[in-house]
């Protein structure tokens, strides 16, 4: 069959637009670690994920999920982050669907398009990211968090995953386990892969490009690769989508007439077309007891619900037009070098050098004014509003009002990151090892706020005059001379339009940020062979020392450090927030040692019977020494089955953020736990501390509501603040599990293992309504979380907040993994190979607070109780099938606070989203001459997000998704 005829069976077949370009030199894949390479393997010593030491793979006693670069690309996905959530432990990862619109906000600037991994759980700060073994630079200043789009999709050969106490191998951030990216080496010759896809509604549109070229030479002792990379992926608003508009999105809130007596009555219920009471696109005027519309109408609010903050229909402010984009614009260019020179047994030298560019756009909320003062004298003011004024004899208007009409609020940001790594190893005797390297990286973060407003230039724009010849002009002569052009925002869409006062009033603020950090290691690695065995081999060794240096900076806009423009949703009464110059940087020196010792092998009822131990001794500049440890064993009675197990103690410094970041002034919404409708949605605790602290404010808890709060709907200003008095976090891990490899079926491997995470002294910063929710969820309100949260004297609102990290939660996660691997030839019916990873999550407590009520999240959104993954695969001559089932089970909507003891809390349709079926297949061809055509669809069945304000659960609302793809491969 010539090329010509496979391209036009892909079209036929509906294959998604065609483009053909490529990456992936295609080599032979090693299998997953724990899972036999090929016959005779068993032999051959690698390094596992989790250690240093030289051992089989199926000798490493901690579990590992790995999946190397063939699954990658069956998948059809180019976002590494998108494929690893379909890793039970990866499933709170987040991709770009959850670090862009609405996420965007002054306090987490030059984060757009973020893609961070989220072990088990327990937080990205908390999940340990390596390159090959190496620590990575991080990619978010202030932070240790590694951004995924930074690691070249095809030059990963393959990625582990690791549960165990790894601080004890790699040092500090490994609490939840270790995410190990081991790329590609050796290449000779070239590679090209090229893949386009875009949605069967015709957007959210993906091209990706790479090229591979190496070279072997000096009699293959050395090798050049070079590698570029190229992914651009499409924006997709949230009205891009029929199903998520303000009209048709249901969101879940307390509904009228709900009476708990009564059967069939539920306190929430999902209600579509919500809206923000008292705020409108329209603008609002009080007058008196009178209440315009920023055109002049008399204003018509809309059906205040009795219980909850919201309104239906009528001029209000519909929810659902804030949310912004769902997936930002994303664009990544990635080039990579690798070269290596072996000069003898003893001298072997590597050099790897990467540069990656990525680039973020995405926008989210408008902007708002609450309000803005108007002289009487501005001829945009409608005339039935100034005839009120007049007779109620005010001197100004007053006109709050959403700003649909102006360009939305974004972010930009581009991340350029550059990596350099300089390593020498080679053999000293027949039974040790040296291996020294040096790694830099660094990360500039360039930050651009779009479309904010100038607080001067705004105030002076909207403050509109008739000057002698009856033109409206800016009152302020200054401001004309500046070319100031006046505003009207009287009335929906009155700005539309206005792009002379738009380029006046509107700007684009440019922050930056430098990350940089410095790792130099050095390790000696071997055995005692030479001195004595024991009768399962020599005992194995590795020890070393390392030194790391890590330093974070961020400099801000000149006007967001002196408060030049309004916060991005724009805060009480127009306040601006301040962004405030940080830096800080501190090093450690570490020492660190393992051993293994194989007491027996290869005898009755013991072919295999090994114990280890690892331990570290970290000196930091900020918080003093710590230290790591960690006992492993393995036991295989016969050469089929094998016990494996793993107990340890790991730590995590706090990072520069949580030590060194300045006070910094932002907004926040805050939804106060005490208003009447949520007073039950908390611990037995929430009811007592709410009525103590409003009467204590002066406030009557009787009338306390939402309805009654004058700064509803708009920001409260707060600040933010590291702490320098932090203490490391401490966790206590233990595995146990089984690895089944029977003999009378050859090539199937299946692993179950128990992990079981304690994590105490744990850094917790909670959002402002968090903490809110926290104070008044304890057994007293004598609690940390309360002394953050201040409220208005007299009525007792919240009034303002101080946020900062504290050694206050612990954690505790736990449940069993399941890793199933065959793959066999079926003669003339070609070759399968089958895989099913799935998992059990048994336990994922967080306790605020000593003394604090235990909060379950098993079963919520990202973290589902059950969860599975079923890849099998078929090859038939130059034709390959691949199939991908990812399931979970519907997780709950609501905590368990909420419904726990509640039975009429929400009609029992409602209380879990739907369950997660998502098919994907791929259907690829090979010719004779290198080539081979790929196309597949995701998301087959079209499976929809579940009704409810989230927007991707249980999957994206991208919806299904076409794509295909052409590769060549001309290296040996």
């Amino acid at each position: 069959m010539t090329i010509t005829q496979l391209l036009r069976v892909a079209l036929l077949c509906g294959a998604a637009p065609l483009i053909v370009a490529v990456p992936a030199a295609a080599q032979d894949q090693p299998a997953p670690s724990g899972t036999p390479a090929d016959e005779g393997s068993d032999s051959e010593a690698i390094v596992v994920t989790g250690s240093r030491i030289q051992r089989p793979d199926y000798e490493a006693p901690n579990p590992i999920v790995s999946f190397d670069a063939a699954k990658l690309q069956e998948s059809g996905n180019t976002n590494v982050t998108e494929f690893l959530r379909r890793v039970p432990a990866l499933t709170n990862s987040l991709d770009n669907s959850r670090t862009a619109g609405n996420s965007q906000t002054e306090a987490s600037i030059g984060s757009a398009g973020l893609n961070l991994l989220d072990l088990r759980g327990l937080g990205t700060n908390r999940t340990l990211v390596l390159v090959n073994g190496r620590r990575h630079v991080a990619s978010q200043f202030d932070t240790a968090a590694v951004d995924i789009n930074a690691i070249p999709t095809d030059l990963i050969e393959r990625v582990d995953v690791l549960t165990g106490a790894a601080s004890a191998v790699y040092g500090a951030d490994g609490v939840s386990g270790v995410v190990n990216f081991v790329l590609r080496r050796d290449f000779d010759g070239i590679a090209a892969r090229g893949q386009v896809g875009i949605s069967d509604q015709g957007d959210a549109g993906n091209r990706f490009a790479s090229i591979i070229a190496g070279r072997n030479f000096a009699d293959g002792r050395a090798n050049v690769t070079l590698g570029y990379e190229y992914n651009a992926e499409d924006p997709l608003a949230n009205d891009d989508r029929a199903f998520l508009r303000s009209e048709n999105r249901f969101n879940f809130v307390n509904v009228d007439n709900y009476d708990p007596t009564r059967p069939g009555s539920y306190q929430q219920g999902p209600v579509a077309d919500i809206r923000y009471a008292a705020s409108s696109p329209a603008g609002l005027v009080y007058i008196g007891d009178q209440v315009f519309r920023g055109d002049g109408a008399i204003y018509t609010p809309g059906r205040q619900l009795q219980n909850d903050g919201y309104t239906l229909g009528g001029d209000d402010t519909q929810v659902a037009g804030y949310i912004g984009d769902i997936f930002p614009r994303t664009e990544r260019h990635a080039v990579n070098l690798l070269t290596r020179f072996d000069a003898s047994d003893a001298f072997k030298l590597t050099i790897e050098g990467k540069f990656v560019q990525a680039e973020a756009r995405t926008f989210g909320s408008y902007s708002g004014t609450y309000p803005s003062t108007i002289q009487l004298d501005n001829p945009f003011i409608p005339a039935t509003i100034l005839a009120a004024a007049r007779a109620n004899g005010d001197s100004a208007v007053y006109i709050s009002r959403n700003n649909f009409d102006f360009p939305r609020r974004g972010e930009d940001d581009r991340r350029r990151t550059y990596r350099g790594v300089i390593d020498a190893t080679g053999r000293l005797s027949d039974h040790a090892s040296y291996d020294i390297y040096y790694t830099y990286g660094r990360t500039d973060v360039r930050a651009t706020k779009l479309n904010d407003r100038l607080v001067a230039n705004f105030v002076a724009s909207v403050d509109a005059v008739r000057d002698a010849s009856g033109a409206i002009v800016c009152r302020s002569a200054a401001a004309r001379a500046a070319g100031c052009v006046p505003i009207n925002t009287f009335g929906a869409n009155a700005a539309a339009g206005n792009t002379g006062a738009f380029d006046y009033f509107l700007t684009d603020p440019v922050s930056n940020a430098r990350v940089e950090q410095h790792v130099a290691n050095a390790s000696l690695t071997g055995d005692f062979g030479q001195f004595f065995e024991l009768p399962g081999g020599a005992i194995q060794f590795a020890v070393g020392g390392e030194y790391r240096r890590e330093s974070s900076r961020f400099r801000p806009d000149a006007g967001l450090a002196t408060q030049a423009y309004y916060s991005v949703d724009d805060g009480i009464y127009d306040e601006p927030v301040v962004q405030t110059p940080s830096s800080g940087s501190f090093d450690v020196w570490e020492a660190f040692g393992e051993l293994n010792a194989p007491l027996l092998k290869e005898r009755p009822f013991a072919y295999l019977l090994s114990v280890g131990a690892a331990g570290r001794y970290s000196d930091y500049s900020t918080i003093g020494s710590t230290r790591a440890y960690q006992f492993n064993g393995i036991y295989a009675p016969v050469e089929d089955v094998s016990f494996r197990g793993s107990y340890g103690r790991s730590v995590r410094a706090p990072n520069i953020a949580e030590i060194f970041r300045p006070t910094t002034g932002f907004a926040d919404f805050i939804s106060d736990p005490c208003y009447l409708g949520q007073r039950n949605q908390g611990t037995q605790y929430r009811e007592a501390n709410c009525q103590a602290l409003i009467s204590a404010a002066g406030g009557n808890p009787a009338t306390f509501n939402d309805i009654n709060n004058p700064d509803r709907d708009v920001n409260i200003p707060g600040s933010q603040r590291g702490n320098a008095l932090l203490r490391p976090e401490v966790a206590r891990t233990w595995t146990a599990g089984v690895v089944l490899r029977p003999r009378f079926v050859p090539r199937l491997q299946i692993a179950l293992d128990w992990y079981d995470i304690r994590l105490k002294d744990a850094i917790s910063q909670a959002s402002p309504s968090t903490i809110a929710a926290l104070c008044v969820d304890q057994p007293t309100t004598d609690n940390p979380f309360c002394d953050t949260i201040s409220r208005r004297q007299g009525t007792g609102y919240i009034n303002g907040f101080i946020v900062q990290p504290e050694n206050v939660a612990a954690f505790r996660t736990a449940g069993l993994e399941g890793n199933v691997s065959y793959n066999f030839d079926a003669g003339s019916l070609g070759r399968f190979d089958v895989r099913l990873v799935g998992g059990y999550l048994h336990k994922l407590e967080q306790l605020a607070t000593p003394g604090a009520e235990v909060e379950n999240n098993v079963d919520r959104p990202f973290r589902p109780k059950y969860n599975l993954t079923f890849s099998p695969t078929w090859a038939f001559g130059p034709i390959t099938l691949a199939y991908n089932l990812r399931w979970q089970n519907g997780v709950r909507r609501f905590s368990r606070f909420a419904t726990d003891n509640n039975p009429t809390f929400v009609d029992p349709r409602y209380f879990r989203f739907k369950e997660l079926w998502q098919h994907d297949v791929q259907a690829q061809i090979t010719t004779s001459d290198g080539f081979t055509f790929y196309g597949g669809v995701n998301n087959l069945a079209d499976q929809k997000p579940d009704i409810g304000f989230e927007t991707n659960v249980p999957i994206s609302p991208v919806g299904r998704f076409l794509y295909f793809g052409a590769k060549v491969n001309l290296g040996r």
